[in-house]
């Protein structure tokens, strides 16, 4: 079997002497011009006149990129120069992570505030607050870890307490303001709080609580749910209407000298109510002396704004009208929140909104505790009676199981 072979033509073979021949006088003229490179740069780093170029556009026409001393120099400087522009960045990223911006005041009910004050809940109330407030994000839930920054540490933005006192907290509003599980806190939503709470409905204006009065003492926080009452009162465009401290007490369930004591800290606002009736006389004063008591008196006109200048009327002392120191808000989900707890007092509740057909057994009055008994006579229902203070007396319809 024979070879084969491959003819090589001139042009290909002059090209190649050209190429080696080309090779060898760069070979040639390479450490002449590294010499004077390294010279160079030991002149340029003793002068100290100029800056080490850093990259290659900014050196002279005549060092490239072939250039072993630039190399070794470029290198030798990309560590210092990484080593300033890391350590910036991440101190930036970590100052804004952990920098959230927290809100100044806190959308509250004030039945749900009034329900904290009847139940003996403010402690654990407040910090249901405060983590609605840290939830700048609105999941619903918040880290053990940060709560603990936020709350207990010393440079925390909201703290209120120590380590300690917020263990107890968290475990005396479990199940009822939240839920803790894999190292979260799972608040729980307004309306199941307020079942909690036994408020069926909720019937007052939200108003804006500053976020900065959660971190007093318990005796100012106490003092400001209270004052909610008198704030969703308030309009800008109305009259205040007076209001007796008897029916104060009898929504919010403060006595008269625990109201004044919790409108001097909150600093409540309270303006005296006058009416003027007829012309004064002997009968007239005597009469309404009978219905208002020592609230009746003689009023004199010297300016004449009633009528003739310098004619007496008789006049009474009505309660007092208040001005409370939170700004009114939009109700929003006010009507959703009662008909979910319409739902939750008539069917129960468990879990995350899944609810059972539980039956009621505890009734306001006599007449819904018949007509569910009738739907179901197996179990014991009762009807609220008479109570004060210190005990509450129930009727009850007993079972037809235990006839």
């Amino acid at each position: 079997m024979g070879t084969l072979s491959h003819a090589i033509s001139s042009e290909l073979q002059a090209a190649q002497q050209r190429l080696l021949q080309l090779r060898a006088e760069v070979r040639a003229s390479r450490p002449e011009v590294e010499g004077q490179q390294r010279a160079l740069f030991e002149e340029v780093e003793k002068d100290g006149k100029r800056p080490f170029p850093t990259t290659i556009s900014q050196l002279p026409a005549h060092l490239g990129w072939e250039s072993a001393a630039v190399t070794q120099a470029l290198r030798q400087g990309k560590p210092a120069q990484s080593a300033i522009v890391r350590p910036t960045a991440v101190s930036v990223e970590t100052a804004v992570s952990h920098s959230p911006t927290l809100p100044k005041t806190i959308k509250l009910y004030p039945d749900v505030a009034l329900g904290l004050l009847r139940q003996e809940q403010v402690a654990a109330g407040r910090l249901w607050l405060l983590l609605q407030a840290a939830d700048t994000t609105g999941c619903g839930w918040l880290d053990e870890s940060r709560a603990r920054q936020l709350f207990s540490s010393k440079r925390g933005d909201l703290r209120f307490c120590g380590v300690r006192q917020l263990r107890n907290l968290l475990a005396q509003g479990d199940d009822l303001f939240w839920v803790r599980q894999n190292g979260r806190i799972w608040l729980r939503s307004v309306a199941k709080v307020a079942f909690a709470l036994e408020i069926p409905r909720l019937k007052l204006r939200p108003v804006a609580l500053p976020v900065s009065v959660l971190r007093q003492k318990i005796g100012t926080v106490r003092a400001h749910l209270y004052a909610t009452f008198h704030s969703s009162r308030t309009r800008p465009d109305q009259a205040k209407k007076p209001i007796s401290r008897e029916t104060v007490e009898q929504i919010t369930e403060v006595t008269p000298r625990t109201q004044r004591r919790y409108e001097r800290k909150a600093k409540v606002k309270r303006q005296a109510q006058f009416a003027i009736g007829g012309v004064a006389s002997t009968d007239s004063l005597q009469a309404r002396a009978w219905e208002q008591g020592q609230a009746t008196f003689q009023f004199k006109d010297f300016k004449g704004a009633q009528g003739p200048q310098g004619k007496s009327y008789v006049a009474w002392q009505l309660p007092n009208s208040y001005v409370g120191p939170h700004a009114p808000q939009p109700k929003g989900r006010q009507k959703r929140i009662n008909q979910t707890l319409t739902d939750l007092f008539m069917q129960g509740m468990t879990g995350n909104d899944q609810r059972l057909s539980v039956t009621r057994r505890f009734f306001d009055n006599g007449r819904f505790a018949a007509k569910s008994y009738s739907r179901n006579p197996e179990q014991d229902h009762y009807w609220r009676g008479h109570g004060n203070a210190n005990y509450q007396l129930w009727q009850v319809m007993g079972s037809i199981l235990l006839s």
